[in-house]
């Protein structure tokens, strides 16, 4: 029911993803699609990859070679995840088509080629959902178009275990590929190196998509390098770490991994940009993202503090529980409808 008491139609969702590969944007839309397909709407997730192996998925699942109108099932709303899907969603037959910016795809360093037409896809004017309050803010001011902050959830598996304190030696976790700069991940590497050189050890645990390459090999060799892990197996792995090193520049979107270590009570220490200023601010402890020697200077408070990282721990915790997947559920269901009910197009 909606808040007036009248009971709603379900919806036909229809998510455009561009492709499965194990990767954070790809998981919330997973996630989303199964949790609105368990409020009773009719959900099919289309895609030019597989059916992901690595995610649960349950909702029918179609693979079309393109994003042609006429191969796109029926729906009341059509989502776009990614810039390449946005056409897509604006072009449907049926329905209304909605953006899902997780991340504004111009600001990426390793795509400079495709910005003028990333920013020509921005362009087009349908609603839009942002992963982010600071996304929102970017969408709505430079591309004058309408839309909601739409987060996203949390899964059950990701939850703390009992902890009094760090570890020792602690357990430090840095998350995401080397080979995408802006994730930071040369940054976190030199923090280590300065946390061992002022006499504190650590084990590195290091977590991507990928297998550990040759450059960040050259830089610092991890204790631990774990690939390709299914979520569950990164949820178990996180709880039994002590620390978060997440040194994303502004090019971040949301940064999935650091909610997730909030949820798991592994205290994070994090870069002061948008994203993270938006749900951990209050909760994470927050330096500037191109200085190692803070980002050690940080980690090495909290790891020899217990107190201290007690604080951080029962912070970040109560923050997270504002992504359970109950109240995320209903703020995305609330802005799906928005959509289709066409309220999107009245004036504030």
């Amino acid at each position: 029911m909606d808040r007036v008491g009248v009971t709603r139609r379900p919806l036909a969702i229809v998510y455009l993803l561009e492709d499965t590969a194990l990767f954070g944007g790809v998981k919330i839309v997973l996630h989303q699609a199964e949790l609105m397909a368990r409020r009773g709407h009719r959900v099919t997730v289309v895609s030019k990859g597989e059916r992901p192996a690595w995610f649960p998925l349950s909702t029918q699942f179609l693979r079309v070679p393109s994003f042609d109108p006429g191969l796109l099932p029926a729906a009341d709303v059509t989502v776009a995840t990614f810039w390449t899907t946005i056409a897509a969603a604006a072009a449907v037959r049926t329905g209304q088509g909605v953006h899902y910016c997780q991340g504004f795809e111009a600001s990426y360093t390793h795509n400079a080629a495709e910005h003028p037409l990333i920013l020509e896809a921005y362009q087009t004017q349908i609603p839009f959902f942002a992963l982010s309050p600071h996304l929102g803010v970017l969408v709505a001011e430079r591309f004058r178009r309408r839309g909601r902050v739409v987060p996203p959830a949390l899964a059950p598996y990701w939850h703390s275990a009992w902890r009094s304190g760090p570890g020792r030696p602690p357990r430090v976790v840095i998350a995401n590929p080397f080979e995408i700069d802006w994730k930071g991940v040369a940054t976190g590497l030199e923090a280590i190196r300065l946390l061992r050189g002022q006499g504190l050890p650590c084990r590195l645990i290091r977590l991507s998509q990928w297998p550990l390459c040759d450059a960040e090999r050259a830089v610092l060799v991890p204790d631990e390098f774990h690939h390709g892990l299914k979520p569950q197996e990164v949820a178990r792995l996180v709880r039994g770490v002590d620390l978060m090193l997440a040194p994303s520049w502004e090019q971040e979107g949301f940064g999935l991994p650091v909610l997730e270590a909030m949820a798991c009570g592994v205290p994070v220490v994090a870069s002061e940009i948008p994203a993270f200023c938006g749900f951990a601010g209050a909760a994470a402890v927050l330096v500037p993202f191109d200085r190692p020697e803070r980002f050690a200077a940080a980690a090495a408070e909290l790891l020899s503090d217990r107190r201290r990282w007690r604080t951080v721990r029962r912070r970040q915790l109560e923050a997270a529980r504002a992504f359970f997947e109950a109240r995320v559920a209903a703020i995305a269901e609330d802005a799906l409808y928005w959509i289709a009910e066409g309220r999107w197009r009245n004036r504030p």
